[in-house]
């Protein structure tokens, strides 16, 4: 039975005639690797050399004939009926070998070189990572020196290229579903993975490498492979009540044995897989890790887990946006600058005693001083950035006793905030939860971080656990289920 992802329509897409296959073998035999050779050095021993005449083309020296079955093979698939995506790989190929004078890099004189057969067992095992190349099949490797061999260059250079694409990110724009996710994949471009392919080492790990190397993926991967092997369902944790669980400082954490099909768990772990995507490659050694779908918040020192808190957030119509930043700060007893958008909707015509108005152009102004009864609480955590949003104290405590915490106008509330400013601004600095307490007054006071510390809001409705536990958490804002609809999954 043929590999999954061998002959397809886009190797077949450039056949070659009679002459191409006699080029392309004495090419071979007379070990040239089609790479800035002239027609001359192509031809076999003993061969009349060409008329001066004929050297060159009206566009420059002739290419070496392997060259131009390559450059046959790239220009014989049609553009119709593919998708957007496959339209892009097959016009950055081109690209690349343009670029390239249309030299092969994954054969030479000796046949399929390492990194040939390297990339082609890496894309033979796509699936393990999610990914979907059903378009994107190469002949098998073990194609004798034919046309075939020039097909098949270009049908594994879009192949990686597809890969690399899938992997780091690009199926999905993330501002595509909300405008409030400002998550950007770093997406690797078919030069840039041919280039580093073929010139690697180990080709298939480098290919490998465009998939997310964090914990959190790799842990969702393996769950992917444990169910795939199964023969029933994996067993998921799902969300229940505080009162119902102590164990963990996130109530969303706890066991609970939750009935989904074999089909809609491996859905889910491919969903979740894919939005890691959407996360920088490099998180930090230090940083905090937020998932808005678990309402939970964790600060990591290296890869020990230094705090947890339980969050409010953003109710599903005012969202906690998604993106990366860095906690520049906390504020120490902070006014609240109401938005113009909670005035409008929620403020005016109502009694504001205790605040502050300023009308000015037209537009009220509500501040609220600093103060025990402030809606920030006695802290804030900044990290600055476009969708005006921060961490913060809150007087309503009794938020944090419900397990499903969408609450907030966007703005992420923290259960234990003077224990998270103790651990952000380091104990081993000389902060205590006391030392905070005596800075409490009607003044705010900025307290800078020993340094910035990264800042990643994301959002997994399924997580894997250190004990290996997974744990499924809802869909709070529907990106999951929109991630699944894009990936062809359901929704």
């Amino acid at each position: 039975m043929r590999s999954p992802v061998e002959f397809s329509a886009c190797a077949r897409a450039g056949v070659l005639g009679k002459r191409a296959v006699l080029a392309l073998a004495v090419v071979l035999a007379a070990g040239g690797n089609g790479r800035g050779q002239t027609a001359a050095a192509n031809e076999p021993a003993g061969a009349a050399p060409p008329a001066a005449e004929n050297a060159l083309e009206t566009y420059g020296p002739l290419k070496p004939e392997v060259n131009a079955a390559i450059r046959a093979a790239l220009t014989g698939a049609a553009l119709q009926n593919l998708s957007a995506e496959q339209r892009a790989v097959l016009r950055a190929v081109d690209a690349f070998y343009a670029e390239n004078g249309d030299a092969p890099v994954f054969f030479d004189a000796g046949g399929w070189t390492a990194q040939a057969r390297g990339v082609f067992d890496r894309l033979r095992r796509a699936p393990e990572d999610g990914l979907d190349l059903r378009a994107w099949r190469i002949f098998s490797l073990d194609a004798a020196p034919t046309p075939a061999l020039a097909a098949g260059e270009v049908a594994l250079a879009q192949a990686v290229a597809a890969y690399a694409f899938q992997a780091s990110g690009g199926r999905i724009e993330p501002a595509r579903i909300s405008k409030l996710i400002g998550l950007r994949p770093d997406v690797v471009s078919a030069a840039k993975a041919l280039e580093e392919t073929f010139q690697a080492a180990d080709a298939g790990a480098q290919l490998a490498s465009y998939n997310p190397q964090q914990p959190g993926y790799r842990a969702l991967r393996e769950k992917l492979a444990s169910l795939r092997e199964s023969p029933g369902s994996l067993l998921l944790a799902s969300q229940e009540s505080p009162r119902e669980s102590k164990r963990r400082a996130s109530d969303a954490r706890s066991p609970v044995a939750a009935a989904v099909s074999k089909a809609a768990q491996e859905a889910s772990l491919l969903a979740n897989m894919e939005m890691w995507r959407w996360m920088p490659r490099d998180l930090g050694t230090d940083r905090i890790m937020v998932n808005v779908p678990e309402f939970a918040a964790r600060l990591y020192r290296g890869e020990t887990l230094v705090a947890t808190n339980k969050i409010v957030v953003g109710k599903p119509e005012t969202p906690t946006p998604l993106f990366s930043n860095r906690v520049e700060y906390v504020v120490v007893n902070p006014a609240w600058y109401v938005p113009q958008s909670i005035i409008k909707k929620e403020m005016m015509g109502r009694s504001l005693n205790g605040y502050d108005v300023v009308w000015e152009n037209g537009l009220m102004h509500v501040r609220q001083p600093p103060g025990e009864r402030n809606a920030l609480g006695r802290l804030k955590f900044i990290f600055p950035n476009s969708y005006s949003v921060y961490m913060h104290d809150t007087p309503a405590r009794h938020l944090f006793a419900t397990a499903r915490r969408a609450y907030s106008h966007g703005c992420m509330r923290v259960d234990q905030p003077l224990a998270w400013a103790v651990a952000l601004l380091g104990p081993q600095n000389g902060w205590t939860e006391k030392r905070i307490e005596k800075m409490y007054g009607k003044s705010e006071r900025r307290v800078n971080l020993p340094a910035p510390l990264p800042i990643h809001i994301g959002y997994f409705t399924e997580e894997v656990d250190e004990n290996g536990q997974i744990h499924a958490f809802d869909d709070v804002y529907g990106y999951a289920a929109e991630v699944k609809k894009r990936l062809g999954l359901g929704g």
